[in-house]
């Protein structure tokens, strides 16, 4: 009696556990997918057969096999063996795809060891794409809470693409800037800051699918039949071509050149039939391309446009074609998917914010992307509207460093104002120099303010460098920076340049003309002479362009920035040396005529034609050019 007791009573406990097992299974399964800790066999397709027969024959003793690969592959890494490393780091995600670790590692692997080992630029680009391509279609959909992935890949943009450790760094900028340019065209040149979101802001609203096109705009039918009838699907090969038609059309080196021919593989009867249809190709360009664009950008680059808008709106006019862009908006993502996640403690957020500060940082001395698709010229300038926006984003962070959550650095516990300091010093003389050299001496001395501020705060107060005048403090900084790499050089003789045209030419005062140009013309003239790049991708790090020819392009960008009244162009316009005016003419006479029309004045009076200069090589003025004192009325 009493055995059948027990049976009755271990039976209902039985029941009774099976039940609350099945009742919290659903809880513990959303848990377990919350920290990432289900493993899914994604992508087993042709994995080699021993590593499928371990993985059926060890079950859950999967995870023994990826820790014998993974020592492996650390081993061949260390020998040297970057092919075979990469080989076995591919079954290891294969088998295990939760393993952030060796995503990253792959990324790497890719994009700095193989990519060093051929000397082929096109071949060391191809490998640093694939590199980004595996975090942005797997490892990071596969990890997205893993915010060390998301850094990963904006690391590669910050640094592998944007700075200059690489030797063909310039030429994975051309390459980023002409992939991104056939896609989104230029959207930031010329523009407001207000302007250039509100550009992007319409592909962000864009439908999502042809179908909810045609439903919510029925208008943008005509625009698609037009692509029919000539061979075009609406798809990313038909927005690449009619965007390097785009690109080859408004090329100035192209004008320049006397090029005339469009890309190979153009649908010249679709451009025919564009140009004979002004209601099909209005529809074009305000419904289908935008469509086409959201589309690439989420399927291809696995962008989220919403968020790239938010970004805009948050960090100022976002240039796409530039790598800081995409490094700003890949780490933030990292850092908002690091706020949330419940276990913090083994991520390095002080890490992605001191990213997120640096690539701002990068943006002010190198934010104004100029690039010329037919001679793949490419020059990153300053942009000193970035300024503003570091110093927002560096009181977040601060912000951040004193809220209750804080800010953690892993294994170091939580972050302290202090291990900002360094890069706010950083960033505060580079804004006071950029200031002052661009002309805004009132910010130049609100920086200079801020940076003795904390200067005194680190105990260096009584240094030279910030206990004189801000004249002293200029004169000092620009001294070093002459010396330090082309990159910096090309950014204050850009800076000189703008103010002398800026401050001179537009006030006819061609004392300050003279001098800012003289000035920029003898620290050109210390370093680099007179040369001519001979690589098409590059400015290299020994050479530039000839000094007239930087005095022009920087002409040239101030005539087609539309933030400057056309009256104060055309001032400029006016007392501008001869030569100078007509190393530009032929590139910007459409601009400046629409420019003038817009603003109700008479082209031929606002930008009058230039003589042509008797020395077709003269394309810019010298310090001698127009030798006078003080200013004259533009009578």
């Amino acid at each position: 009696m009493s055995d059948r007791l027990v049976i009755a009573v271990a039976g209902m406990v039985l029941a009774v556990c099976l039940v609350g097992a099945a009742a919290v299974t659903g809880v513990v399964q959303q848990q377990r997918d919350d920290l990432g800790l289900v493993v899914k066999m994604e992508g087993v397709e042709g994995i080699p057969p021993h590593v499928a027969v371990v993985t059926a024959a060890l079950g859950t003793f999967r995870g023994l096999a990826v820790d014998v690969l993974w020592a492996r592959a650390e081993h061949l890494q260390d020998e040297g063996e970057f092919y075979e490393a990469q080989t076995l780091s591919e079954w290891i995600t294969t088998l295990q795809p939760r393993f952030q670790k060796v995503w990253g590692f792959q990324a790497w692997n890719m994009a700095w060891n193989i990519a060093a080992a051929t000397q082929v630029p096109a071949e060391r680009w191809g490998w640093v794409r694939r590199g980004m391509e595996l975090l942005r279609t797997k490892g990071i959909p596969l990890n997205p809470n893993a915010p060390n992935l998301y850094f990963e890949l904006a690391w590669i943009f910050q640094n592998k693409i944007g700075r200059v450790g690489d030797a063909q760094h310039w030429y994975y900028k051309a390459r980023l800037a002409g992939e991104m340019q056939e896609v989104l065209g230029d959207l930031v040149g010329g523009r407001t800051p207000q302007e250039a979101v509100s550009q992007f802001r319409r592909i962000a609203e864009t439908p999502d699918s042809l179908e909810e096109l045609k439903t919510k705009r029925p208008a943008a039918s005509a625009a698609l039949d037009l692509l029919a009838a000539h061979g075009a699907a609406p798809d990313e090969p038909t927005l690449r071509m009619l965007g390097r038609v785009l690109m080859a059309t408004s090329s100035l080196d192209a004008k320049v050149l006397g090029i005339n021919k469009l890309p190979m593989g153009t649908n010249i009867p679709l451009l025919e039939a564009i140009k004979a249809d002004p209601d099909a190709a209005a529809r074009l360009i305000e419904d289908v391309i935008p469509y086409l664009q959201k589309r690439v950008l989420e399927d291809r680059y696995r962008m989220d446009t919403e968020k790239m808008v938010r970004v805009m709106e948050r960090y100022g006019p976002l240039d796409w074609r530039h790598p800081q862009s995409h490094a700003i908006y890949w780490s933030e993502r990292g850092v908002e998917v690091s706020r949330n996640l419940e276990r913090r403690e083994n991520v390095n957020e002080l890490m992605l914010v001191r990213g997120r500060l640096l690539m701002l940082m990068e943006l002010l001395r190198s934010g104004r992307v100029e690039f010329d698709p037919m001679t793949n010229r490419v020059d990153l300038l300053p942009d000193p509207r970035f300024a503003r926006v570091y110093e927002t984003a560096i009181r977040e962070a601060f912000d951040l460093i004193a809220s209750d959550k804080g800010v953690t650095t892993d294994m170091f516990g939580f972050a302290e104002e202090s291990d900002l300091f360094d890069a706010y010093e950083k960033f505060l003389n580079i804004a006071t120099m950029f200031s002052y050299l661009y002309g805004d001496e009132a910010e130049a001395k609100r920086y200079f303010t801020i940076l003795r501020d904390l200067a005194a705060r680190r105990g260096v107060a009584d240094q030279p460098v910030y206990s004189d005048t801000l004249e002293n403090f200029v004169a000092m900084r620009f001294g070093g920076m002459v010396g330090v790499n082309l990159g910096d050089l090309r950014q204050v003789l850009d800076a000189m340049i703008r103010r002398a045209i800026t401050e001179g030419l537009a006030m006819a005062d061609f004392k300050t003309f003279n001098r800012f140009i003289a000035v920029a013309h003898k620290v050109y003239d210390r370093r680099y002479a007179v040369s001519r790049p001979g690589e098409a991708y590059v400015l290299e790090d020994t050479r530039l362009v000839d000094f007239p020819t930087l005095v022009s392009n920087s002409f040239a960008n101030i005539l087609r920035d539309a933030s400057i009244p056309v009256l104060a162009r055309s001032r400029m316009w006016a007392w501008a040396p001869e030569p100078m005016k007509a190393a530009v003419y032929d590139s910007l006479a459409e601009t400046l005529v629409a420019a003038a029309e817009e603003a109700g004045l008479d082209p031929s009076r606002a930008f009058p034609e230039p003589k042509k200069p008797a020395d077709p090589q003269t394309s810019g003025p010298t310090p001698t050019d127009r030798e006078t004192d003080g200013k004259r009325s533009a009578g």
